[in-house]
């Protein structure tokens, strides 16, 4: 593989512009060639800001181009599992936002995909990279928390209670909330404690979402605004997961509230969105009190990002280019990978059956 991965971007809107161009400008080894969206308006708006590059409104298009290494895909839940599969068959190494697909389904045929092509695949699980997650992680594995009983996240929003667009279509987004945020934190729930092997849970619908945010009427919504499971690990400990974006008076500048936390025999550790660059920590006996991460994990090995500049709870969003462009340039699986996407999916689509079947659901990741 050459030394400069050349990314083409399929899916122009608001995550690739947050943090997915910003990470592939920071980055000396990659380059954005290529820009791939059907609004042909946007395409030109994003060649002002982005920088001149080949454009399409077909993905099959940058599919196919030699000219194009890499792809990001940052486009509706419904079409990933198309696009993805279209994109290995061209020889390229994928990036894809969450949920990977619809279902556990479409998400395993996608890592199956990739990995028998031999090509890099990544699933952008943001929360990963956020530097007090990377310190929890090192307080697991590292047995400072003792043995690890308990996982706790809380994720809320103060969204709008008007419509979601395709988001709020079953067909076209799979779920709510239980894919959009949740199953980011059932993600690095198992990163930091390993697979979950049974699960119950639960969703709700606050809010029918029938009119524009113009006032207009339009279809309601079909999926859920909260979700919530209880899961017991493989490794014996618990967890217990609650989001929503209807939690008014959470809105912290588009932020809204996140806490996360690990607590062990020894120890306890928690995470917060809003405060990234800090954790909170409390031993046997004494107060959780806030100290700071650790210079060593603010920023991935290797990345250019400076670690005290910008706003916390932005910047560590760039690492994920870094990471996915360091994989193809290693010729090594990208963490968090299409398996990481897919498990994840598994644990999200058992909420729905078991809130459906009112049971407990065991998860069996066939992969």
């Amino acid at each position: 593989m050459a030394d400069l991965v050349r990314i083409g971007i399929i899916g122009a809107g608001a995550v690739s512009d947050y943090h997915h161009v910003p990470g592939i400008n920071l980055d000396p080894r990659a380059e954005l060639v290529s820009i791939c969206d059907p609004n042909s308006e946007l395409l030109a708006q994003r060649q002002s800001d982005w920088g001149k590059t080949k454009v399409s409104t077909r993905f099959e298009d940058m599919a196919d181009d030699p000219d194009v290494d890499a792809v990001i895909i940052a486009t509706p839940n419904f079409t990933h599992h198309e696009i993805a599969l279209a994109c290995i068959k061209g020889g390229k190494h994928v990036m894809c936002e969450k949920p990977l697909g619809l279902n556990y389904t479409e998400s395993a045929e996608m890592y199956r995909a990739a990995r028998d092509a031999n090509l890099r695949h990544m699933t952008a699980f943001t929360y990963r990279f956020a530097p007090s997650m990377r310190y929890v992680k090192h307080l697991v594995e590292s047995g400072a928390l003792g043995v690890p009983r308990h996982f706790r996240s809380q994720r809320f929003l103060d969204w709008p209670e008007s419509s979601w667009g395709w988001r709020q279509s079953k067909k076209l987004a799979g779920a709510g909330d239980l894919f959009d945020m949740t199953i980011h934190r059932i993600d690095f729930a198992q990163d930091l404690l390993g697979p979950i092997k049974s699960i119950c849970g639960a969703v709700a619908q606050f809010v029918p979402r029938d009119k524009t945010a113009e006032g207009e009427a339009c279809e309601p919504s079909e999926v859920d605004d909260w979700s919530s499971l209880i899961g017991q690990f493989e490794n014996g400990a618990v967890g217990v997961w609650e989001g929503s974006t209807l939690m008014k008076g959470y809105h912290n500048d588009g932020f809204g509230y996140e806490w996360a936390e690990v607590n062990g025999s020894e120890g306890s550790a928690a995470y917060q969105l809003t405060d990234p660059n800090n954790i909170l920590i409390g031993k046997p006996g004494q107060t959780m009190e806030k100290l700071p991460v650790p210079d060593e994990y603010l920023v991935i090995d290797g990345s250019p990002r400076k670690p005290h500049e910008g706003v916390p709870s932005t910047v560590f969003r760039y690492d994920l280019v870094y990471e996915f462009v360091s994989a193809i340039v290693e010729e090594r699986d990208a963490i968090p990978g299409f398996d990481h996407g897919a498990s994840a999916q598994l644990v999200a689509d058992s909420v729905l059956e078991s809130f459906d079947k009112r049971t407990w659901i065991d998860i069996n990741c066939d992969l």
